[in-house]
């Protein structure tokens, strides 16, 4: 979709920041913003300044979530309050007061009472009453409109509440709420684009997944998607296992780093004969580890990096569900998603 018309979707409450901000008396104020919105940043900024007074100072470098909260930097820059756009609380242990700013892409309510009737038509077709419904928090207000709409045509719709997120969100890292109605539910729908997370569902839940996608209004069951992602992660699994040396790599950011993890993986590791190396970033960037001969990667961050970002790498790089594979703690079949959370 062109950058213009992501950004003529989206909406966030920026009176909010500035009500905090007043609220705090906050002199310098630290901003950070994802990808998608950075074309407003002097804007953002620029609007902040003249309606609190204080000094703004803009993070650049790419934010994917409030895992990467930067609080610590923050406060050796001196400042007093941290404004976070575009997603919810994640971390519980910030070193400097935070505000959460969610993004959210608006939501036509006719497209979305046409797409709820489409995703009640399948769920009809496969004889399903009862289905948790989720969504990440981009997402929110289509997943609300979807909810009525399907609640009004009999259908008995439950959004779980989890660790770290709100009623009815998932993360990539997440699914806590989605689990903890399991037992409710027929199945799950998946209110959002893109595959990621319907595919984590599938592993993280035993029940068929549905995607209700907004932009493209349609729906359909997650199937072939989640064999091919697992053949293609048990290839890379399978290479891991043939590696003699192996880089397990730590985040920085506050919200991935699992340090406690990767030292017990490295002594499995190496009580299976092979030679483990913790190496740390804020980023997991090849260019880090281009003149290092290592054979494979664990990453213990964000269980998209080994997924997205994998075909970037010479060496297979996998996670730490599937280095317990690798070490013959878990086998294939019993395939799990790794969850921060």
């Amino acid at each position: 979709m062109p950058l213009a018309r992501i950004l003529f979707m989206i909406e966030f409450d920026l009176n909010k920041a500035v009500q905090e901000i007043k609220k705090r008396k906050a002199k310098n104020v630290a901003l950070q913003i994802p990808e998608g919105i950075k074309p407003r940043l002097p804007s953002i900024a620029e609007e902040i300044e003249k309606k609190t007074g204080a000094n703004t100072i803009s993070f650049v470098d790419p934010c994917f979530g409030a895992c990467g909260i930067k609080d610590v930097a923050s406060k050796e820059l001196g400042m007093d309050l941290i404004i976070h756009f575009g997603h919810t609380k994640f971390v519980s242990n910030e070193s400097l007061p935070t505000v959460y700013i969610p993004i959210e892409y608006k939501a036509d309510k006719k497209a979305m009472a046409f797409l709820a009737t489409k995703l009640g038509d399948k769920l009809k077709e496969k004889n399903i009453k009862k289905i948790i419904l989720c969504s990440t928090i981009q997402f929110k207000k289509h997943r609300t409109i979807v909810k009525k709409e399907l609640v009004k045509k009999g259908f008995e719709v439950f959004e779980g509440s989890g660790k770290n997120v709100e009623k009815g969100q998932v993360l990539g890292c997440n699914y806590s709420g989605v689990k903890a109605v399991e037992g409710k539910a027929e199945a799950i729908a998946f209110v959002g684009d893109g595959l990621f997370h319907p595919i984590g569902l599938s592993f993280a839940a035993k029940k068929p997944v549905f995607i209700a996608e907004p932009v493209q209004k349609e729906v359909k069951e997650i199937g072939q998607e989640k064999d091919l992602f697992l053949r293609k992660r048990i290839a890379m699994i399978e290479k891991a296992k043939q590696a003699k040396s192996i880089i397990i790599w730590v985040c920085t950011k506050k919200g991935q780093e699992r340090m406690k993890l990767a030292m017990q993986l490295k002594k499995k590791f190496e009580a299976k004969g092979k030679k483990a190396y913790i190496f740390t970033s804020n980023l997991l960037i090849p260019d880090y580890i281009a003149g290092i001969n290592i054979e494979a990667i664990v990453s213990t961050a964000c269980p998209r990096i080994a997924f997205d970002d994998s075909s970037l790498f010479r060496q297979p790089i996998i996670n730490p569900a599937e280095a317990s594979v690798v070490l013959g703690e878990k086998k294939l079949e019993n395939y799990f998603f790794d969850e921060l959370c």
